[in-house]
């Protein structure tokens, strides 16, 4: 694993706090991964193709993810109490004072891709892979435009019989759909008494209402090859709550 990690933090006058992360990554291995992955992620799987022959299986991991960025942001809302403005006491104060919005963006490459079927070596052998011409099977455009042809699937075929599919366990260069995100909140909270505080909070998860799409069908055999027939994430959801803090 080889990384490359990159932080920005800055406290602004006023209430206002700016938080970044970026990491650029490789990740290989060489073992077959758990099929669950991640929480909210789905990751391909499968046992080892070839038994005696572990080599083959160095690939990229199927939770590799080359580029991560999050960025957060935090402002407190210049009115209320001990802030710039409506300071003092009165109904603007009582209106206005006490917000807070927050704001999370989250952006990060696709899981890496198997392609796996063809036919049998009959050799005891675990998953079955194709053959693969050695090209760059990545389409361009946006991810709604290939949901019916994600990628080039005339670069991979059935393998001859009796013999091991030349594709690698993890494409080195096919990757499935990334992650594009936006949730944000609005805080605001009012002091009942000393050491009580009571806090109204509205949240928005997927806030632009983005679809995070499934991987697409990556068996050869299928009559679905190459086809997205799943999303990843929920539809934009909105959240209220009172919190009492003490």
């Amino acid at each position: 694993y080889h990384a490359l990690l990159m932080k920005f933090e800055r406290r602004f006058s006023g209430g206002f706090t700016f938080l970044s992360s970026y990491t650029w990554s490789k990740l290989i291995d060489d073992v077959p991964p758990t099929t669950t992955g991640f929480p909210g992620e789905s990751f391909a799987g499968g046992t080892l193709q070839n038994y005696n022959d572990r080599t083959q299986e160095r690939a990229l991991a199927t939770f590799d993810t080359p580029h991560q960025l999050v960025i957060s942001s935090v402002w407190e809302l210049p009115f209320g109490t001990g802030r710039r403005w409506l300071s003092t006491k009165g109904p603007l104060r009582g209106v206005l004072g006490g917000w807070q919005m927050n704001g999370i963006v989250s952006v990060q490459s696709g899981p890496p891709m198997q392609i796996v079927g063809g036919n049998s070596a009959n050799s005891f052998s675990g998953t079955h892979r194709p053959n693969w011409t050695g090209k760059n099977a990545t389409l361009s455009g946006r991810v709604e435009d290939r949901l019916n042809h994600y990628f080039d699937t005339t670069q991979f075929s059935d393998n001859v019989l009796f013999a091991y599919g030349n594709a690698p366990r993890i494409m080195p260069n096919l990757r499935g759909p990334g992650l594009r995100n936006l949730d944000m909140s609005l805080f605001r909270t009012v002091r009942v008494r000393e050491k009580l505080n009571l806090q109204f909070r509205c949240e928005a998860f997927n806030l632009l209402n983005t679809p995070q799409f499934g991987i697409p069908n990556s068996n050869v055999d299928s009559t679905n090859f190459g086809v997205i027939t799943s999303q990843r994430n929920s539809p934009r959801d909105f959240q209220l709550a009172l919190k009492l803090l003490f």
